[in-house]
């Protein structure tokens, strides 16, 4: 496969969602307490300011899943593109037609994955699928952004639960016809094993699709480095830290382990168990607290 298949791929994946279905979510309480979606409401839709909107979320993620509560990283910028740093924002999803589902929910800024790379985090759990409006409000002004929420079993990427899709991954030994093994500079220190080897010896494995050279974005570009530095700065026992850039020669032919993965979009990571089942993943943003979280729930599996 090569580039532009792999980008009209992905278009065509993110475009193409059905009519929007009925939603539902819940939150959780500081002390960890479900509530009902009712309950949840704050204020209703005078939650949200009314008039036009002012600002424009950017849910960093390829699709919300439905299940467990889950962290949603977004950034969140103007009208007229300039960034709004670190503010009081809350979180409120809407069905598409405009009724307050559930919110609010708070939202803290950081600016781990760099400066300037300013990126907010808040966090919920949905019940069904289908499509819902994530509204954040600042004061008196709000943006939306449409976002796609799937069922597990119909996700374009594999999810926790699923068998890790078994592949000999490129190492510094057996580079597999890739032109390079890592494009960051300097390269990474994770291409010391196969993914297949590891898998076959029973390790865990964090595994990281993403090319810092051919995806430079705020999104793309600092993944490779951001999971590097949390497995040099942790103490992680026999666990295997593997990257696998998506091309396999410049840009152009999408490499062989993330065609068998069939990843519709980049960067990815997922954690898989000692049993070779995924244990969880992680696209777009990968901020290192995220990244350090997910490293620590693997090896308590």
């Amino acid at each position: 496969m090569d580039r532009r298949h792999f980008l009209s791929r992905t278009a065509l994946l993110v475009g193409g969602v059905g009519a929007a279905g009925v939603l539902a979510a819940c939150g959780r309480s500081a002390g960890g307490e479900s509530h009902s979606l009712q309950a949840r409401v704050t204020g209703g839709a005078a939650g949200v300011p009314e008039g036009e909107p002012t600002l424009a979320p950017q849910v960093v993620t390829f699709e919300l899943l439905t299940g467990d509560e889950r962290t949603v990283p977004f950034g969140l910028r103007t009208l007229e593109n300039v960034e709004v740093a670190d503010a009081d924002v809350e979180v409120f999803l809407r069905d598409v037609d405009g009724e307050v589902r559930a919110g609010p929910f708070p939202a803290e800024y950081t600016e781990a994955a760099g400066e300037g790379l300013g990126l907010y985090k808040t966090s919920f759990a949905l019940d069904e699928p289908g499509q819902l409006e994530f509204v954040a409000v600042v004061g008196d002004d709000y943006g939306t952004q449409v976002v796609n929420v799937v069922a597990p079993e119909d996700s374009k990427a594999p999810v926790p639960g699923q068998q890790a899709v078994v592949v000999a991954t490129p190492t510094e030994d057996k580079p597999r016809g890739m032109a390079q093994l890592c494009t960051q500079d300097p390269p990474c220190g994770m291409h010391e094993v196969s993914l297949d080897d590891a898998l076959a010896d029973g390790r865990k494995v964090v595994l990281l699709f993403a090319t810092p050279a051919y995806c430079v974005s705020a999104t793309c570009g600092p993944a490779v480095g951001t999971v590097d530095e949390v497995r040099t700065g942790g103490e992680w026992a026999d666990t295997a830290w593997i990257h696998v850039e998506i091309y396999s020669d410049a840009g152009q032919t999408v490499s062989d382990p993330v065609q068998a993965w069939k990843l519709p979009t980049e960067p990815w990571m997922f954690t898989i168990g000692a049993d070779g089942a995924i244990v969880d993943r992680l696209d777009g943003a990968m901020l290192p607290e995220m990244v350090a979280d997910l490293a620590a729930q693997l090896q308590q599996t």
